[in-house]
């Protein structure tokens, strides 16, 4: 009996310490596994990381989605776009109480893909092919939005060429629908500067110091026999589709960043329009002139918006003889925007935002026109929006506005939009 316990106690005696070895092992082992997973953890976030989680912030010229390229720190593909369907409700009545005649319509405006591909560290190429309209079979089309290669040699000097977007107003560089508050472009910047407007070209751009950056294009011109009445000189855009070179136009904005949340620019375009055109006079020039001052703002959940523009064709008899319409030979637009999101009031940190907005714009595409033609009141407008843009996430938004237009006509027809925004 004495000799059992001895064995028991020897036996315990001895396994102690292996338990303890194996306790040891074993905790040294679950160590060696939770390292193990925060490897494996980090090398995939160091895989996926770009594209799981790319911050959508306007850059180099371009808004959010149209920037996502440059987020890319090696050689890739990047991918980004955005679209919008907007439905338009206008008012049976003009404000002479005569009937409007114009239907209401809705349209999958557009919906546009940006590919982007990084050669190094220095080079790459950007794209923004659109698909608008819904289908090509309906009145749609695809177009080359942009498309061009960039050199980055320093903070303050890159060269693009290609197709690429004149820097006038705040909207044609940075057009995504999520990043203003309407349904519609503001006017001013569809019939005074001609957003979206794209021209085959090449240029710089970058920063000086650290309050200024600027960018400065080379491109094609205008064709002024496509210069239309109401919308200026929109419909002379040649969009780099086989466009005449006879005639150029240089292109530039200059912007001080200077004021915390603010910035301040300004920015031009001057060439020639008449693309070896003639008439019974010879060869008309058309020099064409573009300019705007633009100014953005953001405090907190405030955010404000203005633009002044204006635009000057030479020649303006014989332009609105060639295109046979009266054009403008001087044309001018402002508007102002400001929107304020509520959600921060109730629901600090909430991504999701609410925001009321009010939009005032004027503008006169006949603000003079040459001896011998009579300016169009029609196009001499004013035009008021109220509504309130929703998102519900930073990068999609539902928005419904109401326009009062008036013109100095009497003519003006008032519409309701309704428009759903998304941007990835």
């Amino acid at each position: 009996m004495i000799r059992a316990v001895q064995s028991c106690l020897f036996a315990v005696l001895f396994l102690l310490p292996c338990a303890g070895l194996f306790s040891q092992e074993a905790d040294s082992l679950k160590e060696i596994r939770r390292q193990i997973g925060i490897l494996v953890d980090e090398i995939e976030r160091l895989k996926l990381g770009e594209v799981a989680e790319p911050a959508y912030e306007p850059q180099r010229g371009l808004g959010p989605a149209a920037a996502k390229v440059y987020q890319l720190k090696k050689t890739g593909v990047s991918v980004a776009g955005y679209g919008e369907v907007v439905y338009e409700n206008y008012s049976e009545k003009r404000d002479d109480n005569a009937a409007a005649n114009k239907p209401d319509k809705i349209d999958y405006l557009r919906n546009v893909v940006y590919f982007g591909f990084r050669y190094n560290d220095w080079i790459l190429f950007n794209s923004e092919i659109e698909f608008e309209h819904g289908s090509t079979g309906k009145g749609g089309e695809v177009s080359v939005e942009f498309g061009y290669l960039e050199l980055m040699f320093s903070r303050s000097f890159n060269v693009r060429a290609g197709m690429v977007l004149p820097p006038l107003g705040i909207i044609n560089e940075k057009h995504e629908p999520s990043t203003f508050f309407g349904s519609l472009r503001p006017q001013v910047e569809r019939s005074i500067i001609p957003s979206t407007w794209r021209t085959n070209g090449i240029g710089a751009y970058g920063e000086l110091g650290s309050l200024f950056n600027y960018r400065a294009y080379l491109v094609e011109g205008f064709n002024a026999k496509n210069f239309s009445d109401a919308d200026g000189v929109r419909g002379g855009r040649q969009s780099g589709a086989s466009a005449r070179a006879e005639n150029f136009g240089l292109t530039g904005r200059l912007e001080f960043t200077g004021i915390p949340g603010g910035i301040l620019g300004a920015s031009f375009y001057r060439g020639n329009s008449g693309q070896g055109q003639t008439d019974s006079l010879g060869t008309i020039d058309a020099a064409t002139t573009l300019w705007s001052v633009h100014a953005e703002y953001a405090w907190k959940s405030l955010e404000v918006r203005a633009v002044v523009a204006g635009a000057m064709v030479d020649q303006a008899g014989r332009v609105s003889a060639l295109a046979g319409k009266t054009i403008g030979s001087e044309m001018s637009g402002w508007y102002v925007v400001a929107g304020l999101d509520v959600v921060p009031f109730f629901r600090p940190g909430s991504e999701q935002s609410f925001s009321p907005f009010v939009q005032y714009e004027s503008l006169n595409t006949h603000a003079t026109v040459a001896a011998g033609f009579t300016a169009n009141k029609a196009f001499d407008r004013n035009i008021l929006t109220i509504g309130v843009s929703y998102k519900p996430h930073p990068n999609i938004a539902f928005k419904l506005d109401y326009q009062d237009v008036k013109n100095a006509a009497g003519t003006g027809i008032n519409q309701w939009n309704a428009a759903v925004n998304y941007l990835y």
